[in-house]
């Protein structure tokens, strides 16, 4: 009974050593592997593949088990150097942020600071040809005007420029002007930012036209003419400049009941009571007369003539980034250096060139007029100076974000933030208003382009068209050059910081492979 229980355990075995050997195979490597025919058997080779999947799924589970059972609490004692570290870090990027947001932010706030203390440093020019007496008559509106404006409270809204009437006149006869045109050619030229006229014999007219009831006679244009040119810059003639003459016609008219009386101080007052037109001019309010040589008509132009130009600054940091993949897909050609570095000049300056077309074309959808400077000629003269002032503030953009992805990437957005603010801040109030570090804004492309724009919508003085391209095409030199520089220096060290990176790649997976041959058990 034995020995038959014993051959039967033998034979057993003998016919399972047989079913394990057909139903297994070697790798190539020697670990043995199942066959397709029998999925009941498996065989441990020392490897996590070789696992069964009731098995690897139970070993996943317990490692999640074992991760969440391992979280700490944020504030337990080990990790107080990590809080303390990420505090510091913390800290370190609300100073950075703070530092930039006081920086920046406060050369735009300071452009606007104490504006109302620096009205008398705008240029008013005033000629007063009622300075002489006339039968008897003194002139009394040209003296009233006069000492007007050297009272502390005029003195302070303007820097009112009397000027000598025998030098002037002779100023006029030069450029062959009556004295009114002259006015107008200095006011043109931006000589002088508004101007108070006030004609030969002013007293004296008034006073016979009271006296002859004579109706037609136009007080106001007879009183005072005030010539400006609201073209000039239309939100701060119309903030600052016509405002501050009109308080001082309010501070004349104040004086009219006293100007009145002492004109017919020696006269028939009952010739001027008894006559119903004496009385109706006498009490004609002696406001003075307005005239705006390039008025403000068409508030589209609003858009490009200031808020554009923030936009134009945005849309050109917008093409650097939606270039920067066909960028990097040119410099894996392996293409020359040279032609690398031309492509990449090139490529920009086509960008903005297309880019300042559909920027210009907004404006003449919206049937803005560009014939009133240059004809039919203006819309291309638009386009080519929004063009030039793209390459000069784009090309800026290019050459920084290069510099700023190279040092500290997060500081790209506060790049842009300066870059629109040192433009805008002098650009958009005269620089007469700001402070005098303010001054810089002369040689910025916005600015530039802001004066050369005024021309072309409104007509403006032509004299600092010259100066203002040259600006802009200053800056499109200098700021090639950079992106020529920057980009060399770009591609040498983001080449090394790639470099660095396979490198590291490398040698992980080298050490993963190294662990996996150390690991492997080998049951052949």
């Amino acid at each position: 009974m034995n020995k038959e229980t014993s051959s039967d355990s033998y034979g057993r075995s003998l016919r399972s050593s047989s079913d394990l050997h057909r139903h297994t195979s070697n790798d190539n490597h020697g670990n043995s592997v199942h066959s397709s025919d029998d999925q009941d058997v498996h065989v441990f080779t020392g490897h996590d593949d070789a696992m069964q999947p009731a098995t690897r799924e139970l070993s996943r589970t317990q490692t999640l088990l074992n991760k969440v059972s391992s979280r700490i609490s944020f504030f337990n004692e080990r990790l107080n150097a990590e809080r303390i570290s990420l505090s510091w870090k913390v800290l370190g990027i609300y100073g950075i942020m703070g530092f930039f947001i006081l920086a920046i932010f406060s050369i735009y706030w300071g452009s606007i600071y104490r504006r109302e203390y620096r009205y008398k440093n705008l240029r008013m020019l005033v000629v007063i040809e009622d300075e002489d007496t006339v039968n008897g008559i003194a002139p009394i509106i040209g003296e009233t005007i006069r000492s007007i404006l050297a009272t502390p409270p005029a003195m302070a809204l303007g820097k009112w420029l009397i000027q000598n009437t025998t030098e002037f006149n002779a100023l006029a006869q030069r450029h062959n002007n009556s004295v009114f045109e002259e006015i107008q050619r200095q006011v043109h030229h931006q000589h002088y930012w508004s101007s108070i006229y006030v004609p030969r014999n002013a007293t004296v007219g008034l006073y016979e036209a009271i006296l002859a009831g004579d109706v037609s006679y136009n007080v106001s244009a007879n009183t005072a003419i005030s010539y400006y040119e609201t073209g000039r810059d239309f939100l701060s003639m119309n903030q600052y400049v016509t405002p501050n003459v009109q308080r001082i016609q309010s501070m004349f008219l104040r004086h009219q009941q006293n100007i009145t009386s002492t004109i017919l101080g020696n006269s028939d007052l009952s010739q001027v009571f008894n006559n119903l037109n004496s009385l109706t001019v006498a009490a004609t309010p002696m406001e003075w007369t307005f005239m705006d040589g390039r008025p403000f008509k068409d508030p589209v132009l609003l858009a490009p003539s200031q808020v554009g130009l923030i936009y134009m600054i945005i849309i050109t940091f917008f093409s650097f980034n939606f270039f920067s993949d066909i960028h990097q897909s040119v410099a894996k050609m392996g293409i020359k250096i040279p032609h690398l570095v031309l492509y990449r000049i090139l490529s920009a300056i086509l960008s903005f060139f297309v880019i300042s077309f559909f920027y210009s074309l907004v404006t003449l959808v919206f049937q803005v007029d560009f014939t009133r400077t240059f004809g039919h000629s203006g819309f291309i003269v638009y386009w080519m100076t929004n063009f030039l002032t793209m390459w000069a503030v784009g090309a800026m953009n290019e050459a920084m974000g290069m510099v700023f992805i190279m040092l500290y990437p997060p500081l790209l957005g506060f790049w842009m933030l300066f870059w629109v603010i040192v433009n805008i801040s002098p650009t958009f109030a005269p620089l007469a208003l700001s402070a005098k570090f303010f001054r810089y804004g002369y040689g910025m492309p916005i600015h530039a382009s802001y004066e050369i724009t005024k021309v072309i919508f409104f007509n403006t003085y032509k004299g600092a068209l010259g100066r203002n391209y040259g600006i802009l095409v200053a800056w499109c030199v200098i700021a090639s050059v950079l992106l020529l520089v920057v980009f060399k220096k770009f591609g040498q060290v983001m080449g090394g910081r790639a470099a660095a990176q396979r490198a590291q790649i490398e040698k992980e997976l080298n050490e993963k492979r190294a662990r996996d041959e150390e690991g492997e058990i080998d049951f052949s």
